[in-house]
């Protein structure tokens, strides 16, 4: 009986540290500017999880890797809504208007939206398991996304089943975001174990 009790408040206390970590980087990224220093600061968070467990905590680790990793992702935030921003009034001329080698452009603007979008599902993994500069990481998040697609494909299909399962139980929303934070660095976290004992 007092097995199952034990059980129970370590289940209860790991999930308070979820939805904690997920209100905090829910509340730091309504102001969009501050969206990818939340966002980093919540997978750095539990990359300390994953490599320390969870005895380190969770504010003082948190606003710790919030502050020390504001800069460089706060810029590389503002990359990412100036791309994004050029994709969308790109697209938006370009099916608005027609013209001569409107196809051409489209496929451009498709394969620079990849780059986007294959960049930013690695630039949270590298921002806070590296020391690298903005254009490093910028690089080595696009590298690691085409060499290794792979795990490129399972991390695209963790979001969407995440995005799935909320749009069902939408109280999954309480731990959703902190939950997959995790499940993404845990995988990525045996892909930098493989690399490592391949350069072994």
């Amino acid at each position: 009986m007092e097995q199952h009790k034990n059980t129970f408040n370590q289940i209860l206390t790991v999930f308070s540290y979820f939805f904690l970590l997920n209100v905090m980087w829910a509340l730091l990224c309504l102001p969009v500017i501050t969206a990818f220093p939340a966002t980093t600061a919540m997978f750095g968070t539990v990359r300390k999880w994953i490599r320390e467990g969870f005895d380190v905590g969770i504010f003082h680790v948190f606003f710790q890797l919030f502050k020390e990793n504001f800069k460089k992702s706060f810029v590389i935030g503002l990359f990412w809504i100036i791309a994004v921003v050029i994709l969308y009034l790109d697209i938006y001329i370009i099916f608005q208007n027609e013209f001569t080698g409107r196809s051409l452009l489209v496929a451009l603007l498709f394969f620079f939206g990849i780059i986007v979008a294959f960049t930013t599902l690695y630039v949270f993994f590298v921002l806070v398991h590296y020391e690298l500069s903005i254009f490093h990481t910028l690089k080595n998040s696009l590298f690691l996304s085409i060499s290794h697609m792979n795990f490129t494909v399972l991390f695209i299909g963790m979001i969407l089943l995440t995005l799935v399962i909320t749009y069902y139980f939408p109280f999954f929303l309480l731990i959703g975001g902190s939950l997959l934070a995790f499940s993404m660095y845990g995988t990525f976290h045996k892909l930098i174990k493989k690399l490592d004992e391949m350069k072994a």
